[in-house]
């Protein structure tokens, strides 16, 4: 159900939220079903609960396990006024429902799925970017779990007609890699040791591991073989009379090549996708256990006792794909509850999440079974899910003071103490800088606009037959032959600048090429669809990639969420120094504290964002007259509280006279002045007053500045 959202999230005691999978009877029975198991898990275990948050602690919470950033200075105020008793799970409602939700959810989706905008396989194309789109539409319009879970293991076609073949493209030509991630993404069980010997730790055999494979391993992440064969049978049409050792002669030869070249770059766009086909793997070379013989062919078998049941016309992907996401799986379900449990709570009650054995104990069992009948009751809700979670009563508790041991058992009387994400710090940056943060999106009118154009680049090469296809494969080895020959000079050239360690020069020819490459591509795309179709459509960013909006007119153009970013960041970037992932690896996110952290915030490009004086906070301090008030504008906004007496004082001590005065001298207008000159003084001085007061204004940058880089800033409380 679609719902009206107003951006910024201000917190109304009426609000519209959409139709929960649960009634609210049902709900709170499953609250309170967490509840009585924590509590007994609590006296079972002589557990102090500690005291609740205060409101607006817990509001701060929320915001940043539901919105992925602190709540402004009106969203938190807003709250704070609310006089209702419910308005906690008000709150809960409408921050599920918003879309800073969905951006958290996506960074949760980047690092599990090890997202990148530039990507292994088809980054010629942008198939990352066709891939990130994808995973933002199944955040955006809630798709299941247990369904995009299964979109993603059965995906083919092109990136541009199913975005979730960018799951295998990830992985192109490593299908054997492919498996023992979604064997860790989805079972949380690590199988990949066992890919060159039985596993050491676990008991995984290697046999097992190729057996689970075989049901992937026929997915080719390449497309165009249907077209290429087209043009296969048309030259074997041309060449009918000739013996084979001229066939052969002919294709070899300077004309053959170059019609070669112009065949492949015709077809490049098409050339990125997932096939399924009849592949069969086999046993490596080496290969030496008793149970197979090295080479043989291998008969897929599910790892779990609960077998894969083939239905007839049903390929074995698809069987695997709905034995995967069954229910009934024994990990499934499971692993997924645990991921969600350690998103809202900090840790899991299993962990690592990702390395489930068949020995693997939950810290609290009973609540690990709750938790997976939950999952299944709201059919792999995940939006639903969570919104449960942040309803149990020990959210609501103060964290303690310290970060269990991950080998001490914890009983999660509150969630951990722990620092925030790189993009929960990003993301409560960027709220300090620009107003409506969550609305500044990349201009999704390119995304649609190449994802239209590969479709029709599609359909106009799969319309062509045999012939017509040579026939504008020979056309393009002509037209292309000057840039060949230049691109191949260049080549040359750089070869030779790289030996000789000119950078300067091995830069320059790097940029030759690159201009080289787009004319390439410009002649092949144009010959196929005309002289009017836009070529960066296809290749490149195919223009401005974030919207334009006054709303944000003067703003810093690199101040977006991290969810509208690069994905991972590049390296050096704020959110690379504070840990996000580098998506290598499932889950590679870390929060481990470093000196150049500390630097990247003392001296990093978010002073200027943040300072700007059209900032919502710096907008927020100018409204606020005395020193008192400025300073509790500072601590609201940034530490999301009211400073304490003694640092009230502090603060107030480090102001100068001049930034403490709160009334400006206010010249009187000279009488002789005539009207038009009297109009131009006072605007004048308007203009010195303004400047005066963000000059006043300046010495408490270094109060928000100190605040910004305190722990109590950077740790979820």
């Amino acid at each position: 159900m679609k719902i009206l959202v107003i951006l910024p999230i201000i917190f109304l005691p009426l609000i519209c939220v959409a139709e929960n999978k649960l009634s609210k009877k049902e709900t709170d029975a499953e609250i309170e079903a967490i509840n009585k198991i924590l509590a007994s898990a609590y006296k079972k275990h002589v557990v102090k609960v500690p005291a609740k948050l205060d409101d607006a602690l817990l509001a701060r919470r929320l915001y940043l396990k539901a919105a992925g950033r602190i709540p402004t200075h009106e969203e938190l105020s807003s709250y704070l006024a609310n006089p209702s008793k419910n308005k906690k799970n008000q709150l809960v409602n409408q921050l599920v429902e918003s879309s800073a939700f969905d951006s958290q959810m996506f960074n949760w989706w980047a690092d599990l799925l090890r997202l990148q905008s530039r990507m292994r396989g088809g980054n010629q194309i942008s198939a990352g970017q066709l891939y990130v789109h994808w995973v933002k539409e199944q955040v955006k319009k809630n798709v299941p779990f247990d369904e995009m879970a299964f979109n993603l293991i059965t995906a083919e076609g092109y990136p541009w007609e199913n975005g979730a073949v960018g799951y295998y493209l990830r992985d192109a030509g490593m299908p054997l890699d492919n498996m023992s991630n979604t064997t860790q993404i989805f079972l949380g069980t690590q199988m990949v040791c066992a890919q060159c010997h039985n596993h050491p730790f676990d008991r995984w055999t290697q046999m097992e591991y190729y057996q689970m494979a075989s049901y992937t391993y026929g997915i080719h992440s390449s497309k165009g073989g249907d077209i290429q064969n087209k043009i296969k049978k048309h030259f074997e049409k041309q060449t009918k009379g000739l013996s084979s050792k001229d066939r052969q002669k002919k294709v070899k030869s300077k004309e053959g090549e170059a019609l070669r070249r112009s065949v492949q770059e015709m077809l490049r766009p098409l050339r990125y996708g997932a096939t399924h086909t009849k592949r069969k793997l086999t046993l490596p070379h080496d290969y030496q256990y008793d149970d197979g013989k090295p080479k043989s062919l291998v008969s897929p078998s599910p790892i779990f006792d609960n077998l894969i049941s083939e239905k007839e016309g049903e390929s074995k992907v698809h069987a695997y794909g709905e034995w995967m996401t069954n229910p009934e799986n024994p990990r499934f379900t499971k692993v997924i509850a645990n991921r969600m449990w350690k998103k809202v709570f900090g840790r899991g009650l299993v962990e690592p999440v990702d390395d489930w054995r068949d020995d693997t104990a939950a810290s609290i069992p009973e609540l690990l079974e709750q938790l997976e009948k939950l999952m299944v009751r709201v059919d792999f809700d995940l939006k639903e899910f969570q919104r449960i979670l942040f309803q149990v009563k020990a959210f609501e508790n103060a964290a303690p003071g310290y970060v269990p041991n991950i080998e001490t058992p914890y009983f999660f009387e509150a969630p951990i103490l722990e620092r925030m994400s790189a993009e929960q710090i990003w993301d409560s940056l960027v709220a300090l800088s620009i107003p409506n943060s969550d609305e500044r999106k990349q201009n999704s009118k390119v995304t649609d606009l190449r994802l239209e154009r590969f479709q029709q680049y599609q359909e106009q090469i799969e319309s062509l037959d045999g012939e017509k296809l040579s026939r504008l494969a020979r056309k393009g080895a002509k037209a292309s032959k000057e840039i060949n020959d230049e691109m191949e000079k260049i080549q040359k050239q750089l070869r030779e600048a790289q030996e000789a360690d000119d950078r300067e020069a091995v830069a320059r020819l790097r940029r030759d090429y690159g201009q080289a490459r787009n004319q390439q591509r410009t002649v092949f795309a144009k010959l196929v669809m005309g002289p009017e179709f836009e070529v960066k459509s296809l290749y490149g960013n195919g223009g401005n990639i974030y919207t334009k909006n006054d709303q944000w007119k003067g703003y810093s153009s690199q101040v977006y969420r991290a969810s509208e970013l690069q994905t991972p960041a590049r390296p050096g970037h704020f959110l690379q120094e504070f840990g996000q992932s580098d998506r290598e690896i499932a889950d590679n996110a870390n929060k481990h504290a470093s000196v150049t952290q500390a630097l990247t915030l003392l001296n990093g490009t978010f002073y200027g964002a943040i300072f700007n004086k059209e900032s919502p906070l710096m907008k927020k301090l100018s409204e606020a007259i005395e020193p008192k008030e400025k300073i509790k504008v500072l601590f609201l906004s940034i530490l999301n509280r009211e400073p304490t007496p003694e640092e009230m004082k502090m603060c107030i001590g480090e102001l100068s006279q001049s930034a403490i005065k709160t009334k400006a001298n206010i010249p009187e207008i000279p009488d002789h002045l005539s009207k038009e000159k009297k109009k131009a003084y006072k605007k004048q001085m308007e203009k010195k007053l303004a400047w005066e007061k963000f000059n006043r204004n300046r010495e408490y940058f270094a109060i928000a500045w100190s605040l910004i880089n305190t722990r109590q800033f950077s740790f979820v409380q």
